[in-house]
């Protein structure tokens, strides 16, 4: 039985079981920037502790094997659709304001949140994005299904004042883009969605909190501006913040007594950038830019009181693709008519409502031309390397030349998943020329 099915199934029968009767629930999804799971107490960190999001999976599911892609554009494209990179021709990273050229656009792609807002719900945004230029089309973000937004629009070519994500932030609040020579942008975005659950708590939200926190540059925050420390030893200042935030997110739930009628989410675009970090018992290397498991496979955790089980771990496979179609069944609106979704609604598994799920057997990243695919166990990349991820987490043994029978019968089920996916799709314009040096960066 599905790992994740059958957690649900000892769920129902005891105290933790679902309560509530169907309705459509608030969502508040929280998507970190460049945190691995390493960091995070409760994936089993020993050298970062983080309360917040604890107490989180305490209260919820924790989710072992979710798989995103190793670079920011990518993962947010391919979650915002629910459809892997060759079908969006997106398959490496683009900065869209510094770059010009390819961006997300509305009449070829359909994000959650326009389904959702057409479905009723009010939609609102915080934080990062960065694959449009906001101002080539000042209107996109509504095109795009949010109502309203508060945003860092990412570095813009020959704005003087689009790197600063962190004090004295450059942000476009519903349009204007005020100065805010006292604030800490991932402050101003907490207060933003803070204020838009407040004003809409008597009717269904989605409210999506893309972090500009844990990304470099490595900054101070309002909690240790004192601090001596700097570079890379401001990294764990910067995971306490965001955790702090996190908790002040649902904190503000609880105190608009919203938190039993509100599923949220919790997860990371890709992995660390190249820090290592000791947890569970071995030194992991964060793999950003990597499709290693420390690049791709990241934190994700489902919170709902009366909705969702509680101090739950499950090891079903999950990936982004899967978070469009989950939202849209939790939210009971549907999904775009003539439009591939790659992805699988995992929601009757979360609230133990309905026929359960066929489980995934696999799941998929890309990056360029590189691909990979795993099931519970092993992982088979495009150029052949094949891994045992049971005994071999950190990929360090490649058995692509073992004879053993159920070694070559795994890698034989799955070569055969990766070579029935299409090419990758070319988009219907040419991205423009990046700087020399830039091609796969990720600021």
């Amino acid at each position: 039985m599905n790992a994740l099915r059958l957690a649900f199934c000892f769920a129902a029968i005891g105290s933790t079981a679902p309560t509530r009767p169907a309705e459509r629930p608030n969502i508040l999804l929280i998507l970190v920037d460049d945190l691995g799971k390493e960091w995070l107490s409760c994936y089993g960190s020993e050298e970062s502790q983080t309360p917040q999001i604890d107490r989180l999976a305490a209260a919820g599911v924790r989710f072992d094997c979710v798989y995103a892609t190793p670079l920011c554009t990518p993962t947010r494209h391919e979650m915002l659709t629910g459809r892997y990179p060759f079908r969006t021709g997106w398959t490496t990273h683009h900065d869209t304001p510094r770059w010009g050229g390819q961006h997300l656009d509305p009449a070829r792609e359909i994000t959650f949140a326009r389904l959702l807002r057409d479905a009723g719900y009010a939609t609102a945004i915080a934080g990062k994005w960065q694959i449009n230029d906001l101002r080539v089309d000042p209107d996109i973000l509504r095109k795009h299904g949010f109502d309203c937004h508060c945003v860092w629009p990412g570095f813009e070519a020959d704005s003087p004042r689009d790197v600063e994500r962190y004090f004295d932030p450059f942000v476009q609040i519903d349009g204007r883009r005020p100065r805010m020579p006292e604030a800490f942008g991932p402050d101003v975005h907490v207060d933003y969605l803070i204020e838009f659950m407040r004003r809409h708590r008597d009717r269904p939200f989605l409210a999506y909190c893309p972090m500009v926190l844990v990304h470099t540059p490595f900054t101070k925050t309002p909690h240790n501006r004192d601090t001596s420390a700097t570079g890379v030893a401001l990294y764990p200042g910067m995971i306490a913040y965001m955790d702090h935030l996190v908790g002040r997110l649902v904190q503000a739930l609880d105190e608009l007594d919203l938190r039993d009628r509100t599923i949220v989410l919790f997860t990371s675009d890709n992995g660390a950038p190249g820090l290592r970090c000791r947890a569970n018992g071995r030194v992991v290397t964060g793999g950003k830019g990597k499709l290693t498991e420390p690049g791709i496979c990241v934190p994700f955790i489902v919170s709902g009181p009366g909705m969702v089980p509680q101090g739950q771990v499950s090891s079903a496979l999950v990936d982004f693709t899967d978070i469009l179609p989950t939202l849209v069944e939790l939210a009971g609106a549907g999904l775009p008519p003539g439009v591939t979704i790659d992805g699988r609604s995992f929601a009757r598994d979360l609230t133990g409502r309905g026929q359960p799920q066929r489980p995934r057997e696999w799941i998929f990243s890309q990056l360029g031309t590189q691909r990979v695919i795993r099931n519970e166990r092993y992982k088979l990349w495009s150029d052949g390397r094949f891994y045992d991820l049971k005994n071999d987490p950190l990929e360090t043994r490649d058995l692509s030349q073992s004879a053993d029978p159920v070694i070559a019968e795994a890698r034989a089920r799955l070569s055969g998943a990766l070579r029935s996916l299409p090419p990758d799709a070319r988009l219907p314009f040419a991205p423009c020329t990046q700087p020399a040096g830039a091609r796969g960066t990720d600021r």
